[in-house]
């Protein structure tokens, strides 16, 4: 037992006292195993094929087992290296929270609670589920703002929450030091389940379903034939299998590897510690009350029997198994030696948080690893480098959480090729072979690990580890510019400039969080109106480029296939399209030149790369006819905008570029400065007169500098994302992965005229298009212009707040930006059409988004703003409307 007091953190006496109970529960404090195979008379034996082998016995293979069958698919065989509940089930502690940060994670986190419930009926076992709900408090008045968000947000996601006042707080936490904070919010259908009996009782319900589990087999290697899974090989045989699921958790990476190609799954293990109290003296706990958040103390605190178990989350991560995660019968029931100083911070949290614990004595220190991703969003989905190989790890210590639904999800993709719901923000498909460098991994793990408990700042946050992945070819210039970078999908971009004569300090202060008027807003105002009313350079190389090419017209006729518009374009032309899956659904959205009668250069989101190249190659032909290639690394991209832009490339070609010779729409390969062979577009992605370079990264840094020369005198200055933000939102312009993803219509956002149903061709989609059309669309993507936020005092939107028609809920906002021509705030959003008696989606006309009065809720407060489907045309001087 431990005994601690505030003098005494740092002298800490530790003398071992377990019970045989104790041992069972708490192993040896070095890495060991308990490693105990399946009896061989019980041990099913090894199937010569299955159509489904999964590997991995915790919550997520366990659930998508169940799932499986649940749909229909029994062949199903589950491979756990060790016994069920080892891994990192063993040392979870439980929580179940409900409401998260997003409205995915709150999905799948509800229908987790509800799998838990359902399998204890289906097996009279327990689980040890209750809802004993949660309490987050708030130590900081940003915390509170924060928290008010969440709150707002929960009545959209229909979760029962209350704001409560510190003397509330009190009275349902009295044993808990309420001082020093804002308030709390009381989250009353979080839950706690036990989950070792969760785990048992799931693969209970599993085995019912007639699935075959066999423990104590580990997995040596994935095989594949053509570039799809074909077989397993395990240490007891091999399987032949028609479709492989990877839910290792913490040893998902290296099984990852164990295939050829290689499947990346880039997660990395951390240290995780909690401790649990003896009874508290004049702290009267029974085990069911709700269990607190502290956030600013990186703090969790929950009742356990007739004291408190506590844990949470470092300031700083530290990995563990930086060569290779134990596997085998070194694997089971992992436990790392106690780590003191690494849990110091979370110690003096609870030593403050629960004064009467000042001189509680203690049970041992448990330290167990947990695996985390490089964005802290568990990875899910097909791998795009094998296919029928499928990947659910990576839960980031929420496993309990999500795994339930995330595994109902997976097993809808694995049976139906679709979801019920779109999965982007967890798709593997998210991150390129860049993230799955162990070093890399090792490096933003430690930043990760918190950012669960991080304050809902809007999304300037960047990350400090693991950058400078994909540097740009301007990325030097731009750095001495001033540039303040982001990345997105690893690659560097500005964000915005800081001024010649601007401090680091006020460059660091900048990019602080805030959810009010932010430090940049003057820098990202001065480039906005340079951009609207001179000439500015904005990098656009972080954007996805594709090259389809044939030796006949088949390129044609897949673009043809796969995109609504019409590709059998004039040699020249520039096309905006999206490519849709059989539900009308984007898939990608992107921008498309006819370089030549069979050529084609595709223009798609920074975020696409891997999602949109494996998209048009699962499309190909078979015979080889046409070729796919990413170019993304070979061209530097360089929006030039403003009304000036072309006046200064004019200076630096000898081909014309007046309006009448290129026109919108239009790409040229043309000469700029020294460089040749430079595909110039008359798009800007802004709304604004202009071009677009895509020019060869050997040629990108004397055009850049060029141009700078050759704008000199009218004004030419950098811009960076948060103008082109500002810029494209002002516009209504929709971005793909933020306002809108694959299961939105064209028609739902405003883009019927890039749907060209006479085009001679049965493009994907096009049926349920056809249908759409004709019955109605049941959701519209609109723009919002607050009428009554003052920008300098009030709580900014950011986007994920609730809209109310007519004092009704209808829908919710996407994004939000300034726009300073308009002096508005301006905000994205979805709009509903939802029968009040029946709960019936009805049809979202034109009339309905225009005749009501809105109101838009920012933190609690509700601001009026008017409502449009399309945008104002916007003039050159502030204030005008057109």
């Amino acid at each position: 037992m431990f005994r601690a007091t505030h003098q005494g953190i740092k002298h800490l006496v530790v003398s071992h006292r377990y019970s045989n109970t104790q041992r069972t529960r708490y192993l040896p404090r070095y890495c060991r195993c308990a490693y105990s195979h399946q009896d061989s008379e019980s041990t099913p034996a090894l199937p010569k094929h299955a159509q489904v082998v999964i590997c991995g016995g915790g919550i997520a293979g366990l659930g998508v087992a169940y799932h499986l069958s649940k749909l229909g698919l029994t062949d199903v065989v589950l491979l756990e290296q060790g016994k069920l509940t080892t891994g990192t089930t063993w040392h979870a502690v439980g929580l179940l929270g409900i409401l998260k940060k997003s409205h995915f994670n709150t999905v799948l986190a509800k229908m987790s609670c509800k799998l838990y419930e359902d399998i204890e009926v289906e097996t009279g076992m327990k689980t040890g589920l209750r809802r004993c709900g949660s309490m987050f408090i708030a130590q900081t008045k940003d915390l509170m703002i924060d928290l008010q968000k969440r709150h707002s947000k929960a009545q959209v996601w229909g979760i029962d929450t209350e704001l409560l006042p510190i003397s509330n707080v009190q009275k349902l936490l009295p044993w808990m030091r309420v001082d020093d904070i804002e308030g709390g919010l009381l989250i009353k259908e979080d839950a706690w389940i036990d989950a070792k009996q969760g785990c048992l009782a799931l693969a209970q319900a599993v085995r019912n379903q007639g699935v075959t589990i066999i423990e104590g087999t580990g997995i040596d290697k994935v095989g594949t034939t053509d570039g799809c899974v074909s077989s397993v090989q395990t240490d007891r045989g091999t399987i032949e299998c028609d479709k492989f699921i990877n839910c290792a958790g913490m040893w998902a990476r290296d099984v990852g590897l164990a295939s050829s190609p290689e499947v990346g799954v880039p997660l990395q293990a951390v240290s995780r510690q909690f401790l649990i109290t003896k009874p508290i003296k004049n702290v009267s706990v029974d085990g069911k009350g709700p269990y607190v958040r502290d956030p600013d103390s990186l703090l969790y605190i929950q009742e356990y029997g007739e004291g408190l178990l506590f844990g949470g989350y470092a300031q700083k991560g530290k990995p563990v198994f930086t060569d290779a995660v134990p596997i085998k019968a070194d694997s089971e029931f992992i436990q790392l030696p106690e780590d003191w100083d690494h849990f110091r911070h979370l110690l003096e949290g609870f030593l403050h948080r629960v004064p009467a614990a000042a001189d509680v004595q203690f049970e041992q220190l448990f330290n167990g690893p947990e695996s985390f991703t490089p964005d802290g969003e568990f990875i899910m989905g097909e791998a795009p480098e094998v296919s029928n190989y499928y990947i659910l790890a990576g839960f980031n210590s929420v496993g309990l959480s999500l795994a339930g639904g995330a595994s109902r999800l997976l097993a809808e993709l694995i049976v139906n090729g679709r979801t019920s719901m779109d999965f982007w923000p967890v798709d593997v498909k998210r991150f390129g072979s860049h993230h799955n460098s162990k070093r890399f991994l090792q490096a933003r793990v430690t930043e990760i690990e918190g950012a669960g408990y991080r304050t809902g700042y809007p999304s300037n946050y960047s990350y400090r580890t693991g950058r400078k992945l994909r540097c740009p070819p301007l990325y030097s210039r731009l750095a001495q510019a001033g540039a303040v970078f982001g990345e997105r999908m690893g690659v560097e971009r500005p964000k915005w400039f800081m001024n010649a004569d601007d401090t680091d300090e006020f460059a660091l202060e900048t990019q602080r969080g805030t959810f009010l008027k932010p430090q940049w807003f003057d820098l990202v105002k001065a480039e906005y109106w340079a951009c609207r009313e001179a000439v500015s350079l904005m990098d656009m190389s972080a954007f996805t480029k594709f090259e389809i090419r044939s030796a006949g017209n088949e390129a044609t006729m897949l673009l043809q296939y796969l995109c609504s518009n019409d590709l059998d374009c004039p040699i020249g032309s520039v096309v905006h399209t999206g490519m849709l899956n059989d539900r009308g659904g984007y898939e990608n959205d992107c921008s498309i030149a006819r370089l030549d009668t069979n050529r084609y250069f595709i223009i798609s989101p920074t975020i696409q790369r891997i999602k949109g190249f494996h998209w048009i190659k699962r499309h190909l032909p078979s015979d080889g006819s046409v070729t796919l290639k990413d170019v993304s690394n070979q061209f530097a991209g360089l929006n030039v905008l403003g009304p000036k832009a072309r006046d200064v490339l004019q200076s630096l070609t000898s081909t014309s570029l007046k309006a009448a010779d290129f026109k919108p729409f239009v790409c040229k390969e043309i000469n700029i400065g020294y460089a040749t062979n430079v595909r110039a577009m008359t798009i800007t992605h802004a709304g604004e007169d202009g071009m677009v370079l895509y020019i060869p990264n050997e040629n990108a840094t004397q055009v850049y500098d060029a141009l700078l020369d050759a704008g000199k005198d009218v004004g030419i200055t950098n811009a960076g994302y948060y103008a082109l933000r500002w810029l494209r939102i002002e516009k209504f312009y929709f971005y793909w992965g933020e306002d809108f993803d694959s299961t939105t219509t064209p028609f739902e956002i405003g883009r019927e005229m890039r749907v060209k149903f006479d085009k001679g061709v049965e493009f994907i989609g096009k049926a349920a298009l056809l249908k759409q059309r004709e019955e109605g669309m049941k959701r519209r993507l609109a723009g919002f212009v607050l009428e009554d936020l003052d920008i300098d005092s009030e709580v900014w939107p950011w986007g994920r707040e609730p809209i109310y028609r007519n004092g009704q809920l209808a829908g919710m906002t996407t994004c939000s930006s300034y726009g300073p021509t308009q002096g508005k705030m301006i905000c994205l959003g979805w709009l509903t059409n939802k029968d009040e008696a029946t709960g019936q989606l009805m049809e979202v006309t034109s009339d309905f988004v225009h005749k009501a009065q809105y109101e838009i809720d920012i933190g609690g407060k509700r601001f009026q703003a008017k409502a449009r489907l399309y945008p104002y045309q916007l003039g050159a001087k502030q204030g005008s409307l057109g």
